[in-house]
């Protein structure tokens, strides 16, 4: 046995090694944090709910602890599925997959145990983790599938009435009632061999695969470490990206046309280079056109159905105001990355006549920011005080405005600061604010459930914000050394 787990360790353990070797603050602070998430769930709802509900919520966390390692194992299975390996190194693609299936067997084993112990269900449980399982590794393969997943969700709610889906169903489930031993024999015949192909042996196609993978992968990993970063995209994407910055190219001509050498004008110009997709005009432009989609989503599966808002304004209204509050945090983690990244430009556009210097150049840039952050936290606070205001249950009330005054207050951290010296910025630059937002967050919601009324926290977390901007103005801002370029003195 354990010289069996010295062929199969090294390949298992290489996606953590990498994680933690890329950031291992960032490491160790996210799963400790996840670790304590399950933990605090777990011991509310023993807390406040019976024994039964504590053991099911206990067995859906501990089984959900095993699938998502193994999805992290898999995708690092799959990055080390290099075409040139499959071909140069014996054993190399046949050692992958036995790691693969074995971690695969192993794991739905594990979770559809733990379900079934609670739920009861039987192999209808091993089956059920087994197709799960065998669909992430197939997002994990082919990344584009997202997107046909992402359809087939939101079509949920047509699924009754469409007639192929129905057929489907009804015969899965004579298939389960009937003879379930023989769905569980086609199972385990088909998953594993499909699971198996998914780790290529080499040529043009899995080289052209890889590459594609290894430009995703980098790009995700230069987003979760706070860098801008920018891909080749083709004519229809390329074509969607305009749509989400339509406003940009639109106040660009504007700025150049109307440009004169005096301070306001040059900021002008500044912004557009150095905020990239972090400037106002492409974040209002992507506000323009996410909530008429979301309106007409929302229209489309409400169609002739009046359960459905029912039930939007029982469980959706919450997770919608999480979604609109966090429009605020892509401009408070992408700013510093994008300033850090245009430091060369800075140089050049720092010679233009009427370029503000030393503490006028510091002023300038701190209102504008300032005045970006408000203008974002206000539109996002208005419209999660429109949802908070329909009629229904919530399971958490405020959520959506606690999270804009959360992140009010982490504007004033990451936008108010000695630019010069700014290092470069990486996992823990995103990963850190995070956890000051959740914070904050549960604070407000810890007010919120001894009874201090919303207008009061308002009041409070106003008065922290005006004290935060204040010192960090005064000694950041005002006595710092000349913000541009960006980095010099880190």
């Amino acid at each position: 046995m354990a010289a069996l787990w010295s062929l199969y360790r090294p390949l298992l353990a290489a996606p953590w090694q990498m994680q933690r070797n890329a950031s291992p603050w960032g490491f160790y602070l996210g799963w400790g944090f996840c670790l304590l998430g399950y933990s605090v769930a777990l011991v509310l709802t023993a807390w406040f709910a019976d024994a039964a509900s504590a053991a099911k919520l206990a067995a859906v966390l501990l089984s959900s602890a095993f699938v998502l390692p193994w999805i992290t194992s898999f995708a690092g299975l799959l990055a080390q599925n290099h075409p040139h390996a499959a071909r140069l190194v014996p054993g190399h693609v046949a050692r992958l997959r036995h790691a693969a299936l074995l971690s695969y067997g192993l794991t739905t084993v594990l979770a559809a145990a733990v379900l079934a112990s609670q739920f009861g269900g039987g192999l209808a449980w091993l089956h059920g983790v087994a197709l799960l399982l065998f669909g992430m590794a197939l997002l994990a393969r082919w990344y584009r599938l997202w997107v046909v997943a992402s359809l087939v969700l939101f079509s949920i709610p047509w699924w009754s009435q469409f007639m192929p889906v129905l057929f489907v169903w009804s015969a899965l489930l004579s298939w389960q009632n009937s003879q379930p031993w023989s769905l569980s024999l086609v199972l385990f015949m088909l998953l594993p061999w499909g699971l198996t192909r998914l780790i290529q042996t080499g040529g043009s196609e899995h080289l052209a695969h890889y590459q594609a993978q290894q430009k995703l992968r980098r790009l995700l990993k230069a987003q979760s470490q706070g860098h801008a970063a920018f891909v080749e995209l083709s004519g229809p994407a390329e074509r969607v990206a305009h749509l989400f910055r339509w406003m940009q190219p639109r106040w660009m001509r504007r700025v150049l046309r109307q440009a004169q050498p005096t301070p306001a004008s040059v900021m002008a110009r500044l912004d557009l280079v150095t905020l990239g997709q972090a400037h106002w005009s492409c974040q209002l432009s992507s506000v323009s056109v996410v909530l008429p989609l979301l309106f007409l989503v929302f229209l489309a599966l409400g169609w002739n159905r009046g359960e459905f808002w029912g039930e939007f304004l029982k469980h959706g209204s919450m997770g919608l105001s999480f979604g609109l509050a966090s429009i605020c945090l892509g401009v408070l983690l992408t700013v510093p990355a994008n300033l850090y990244r245009s430091r060369r430009e800075q140089a050049l556009l720092m010679l233009l006549p009427g370029a503000p210097r030393g503490r006028q150049l510091n002023q300038l840039l701190g209102r504008r920011l300032l005045s970006q952050l408000l203008c974002g936290v206000g539109v996002a606070t208005m419209l999660c005080l429109g949802l908070q205001l329909l009629p229904g249950p919530r399971a958490l009330n405020w959520l959506g405005v606690h999270l804009c005054l959360a992140y009010l207050i982490l504007g004033a951290f990451v936008l108010l600061r000695d630019w010069s010296r700014q290092s470069m910025p990486n996992s823990n630059g995103s990963l850190l604010p995070l956890l000051l937002a959740l914070v904050l967050v549960g604070s407000l919601q810890g007010l919120q459930w001894l009874g201090l009324p919303i207008l009061a926290q308002f009041l409070l977390m106003a008065l922290l914000f005006v004290g935060l901007v204040a010192w960090r103005w005064q000694r950041l801002v005002l006595q710092a050394p000349t913000a541009m370029p960006v980095g010099r003195w880190a």
